[in-house]
């Protein structure tokens, strides 16, 4: 099958504005295929997308392949994630899913099963059931029933509707959008934020963000985070907010809502993740009391921080430390209130 060639669009860098001139001389402050199926799906559309411009190409690629964002909107996305949860010896952000997480939630309601927003349970077979005459593990699995995500209500579909597509493209949805204006969807928030980190990263470095060097990217990031992201009015969060905590829930919630991809991201910081029905200590009904795991006993230290029978704690990471000084230091004034 011969391959389509879209036409190629040249990126030639724009004269740099005063105020972004002014941001670059400052230090950057946030630290932290388509088959043969798939492409026929895409030539359904290929006609009526060739009539507007090129981007909009690229979208009818993404709708046909399931997803939203096109493809130097996912580099962006990625790129721009892996700063949030850098990678060094763990794996960064990209590396666990976040941009899968992401773009699953902004097409939740796609398809036409129930949306991925809430993950069923109790359980997820990624801990046996207990044996609770021994008190220990047994060889049984439940069934992971976290991958049958729960039906929403009439008024959460309402909700998460408009949280995606925007108050003024739901039905009902904007009944308080004249005294407060429009609830802006999670999908124009994206699609605006992506265009403008690249608009910024080109206006300084030459460059779209994704094909940017570590350094620089922080000093767009940091141009980016001194106010070139206004706030939103009805959520008060900036752009690059909403990547931080959507990185964060993408990194550490549990896999089937698509990013902490195999668990790496419990693994990162430390914690086994969703442990029932196993739990930590096992009741047995043969000694009449409770059996503590042994890689996660309650009342003794972790074996992996016992060396040569002293107690070895891990060390708090560099970011950990971070995060102990900003608690302290909003904490501090309190103290004496």
């Amino acid at each position: 099958m011969p391959k389509l060639k879209l036409p190629r669009v040249a990126r030639t860098a724009e004269p740099l504005p005063p105020e972004l001139r002014r941001l670059a001389d400052e230090p950057p402050s946030f630290t932290v295929l388509l088959g043969r199926r798939e492409f026929l799906k895409a030539a359904g559309v290929l006609a009526a997308a060739l009539a507007v411009p090129f981007t909009g190409v690229r979208r009818a690629y993404a709708r046909a392949r399931g997803g939203f964002f096109t493809r130097p909107e996912r580099a962006t996305l990625e790129a721009l994630v892996d700063r949030v949860i850098p990678p060094d010896r763990d794996p960064g952000a990209r590396a666990l899913g976040v941009a899968v997480y992401i773009e699953r939630l902004l097409t939740a309601f796609d398809g036409a099963g129930t949306p991925p927003i809430f993950a069923g349970g109790p359980f997820s077979n990624r801990n046996p059931f207990p044996d609770e005459r021994r008190g220990r593990r047994s060889r049984r699995r439940p069934p992971n029933a976290f991958k049958q995500f729960i039906p929403l209500t009439r008024l959460q579909t309402l909700r998460w509707r408009a949280e995606i597509f925007g108050s003024a493209a739901v039905a009902g949805a904007g009944f308080n959008d004249a005294a407060l204006g429009p609830w802006v969807g999670l999908r124009q928030i994206y699609r605006d934020g992506l265009a403008k980190v690249d608009q910024v990263a080109v206006a300084m470095k030459g460059r779209p963000f994704a094909r940017l060097a570590r350094g620089d990217r922080d000093a767009v990031l940091g141009a980016l985070d001194r106010g070139l992201f206004p706030a939103d009015r009805r959520r008060g969060t900036t752009f690059l907010d909403v990547v931080i905590q959507h990185t964060l829930e993408g990194s550490f919630a549990a896999p089937e809502y698509g990013g902490n991809h195999r668990g790496r991201g419990w693994r990162l910081v430390r914690i086994e993740g969703d442990n029932q029905p196993l739990g930590y200590s096992i009741f047995s009904t043969d000694k009449n009391d409770y059996n503590e795991r042994p890689t996660n006993p309650m009342s003794t230290p972790n074996p992996d921080e016992l060396r040569h029978g002293q107690l070895r704690p891990h060390p708090i990471s560099a970011d950990g430390l971070s995060i102990e000084d900003a608690i302290l230091t909003l904490t501090g004034p309190f103290e004496n209130t």
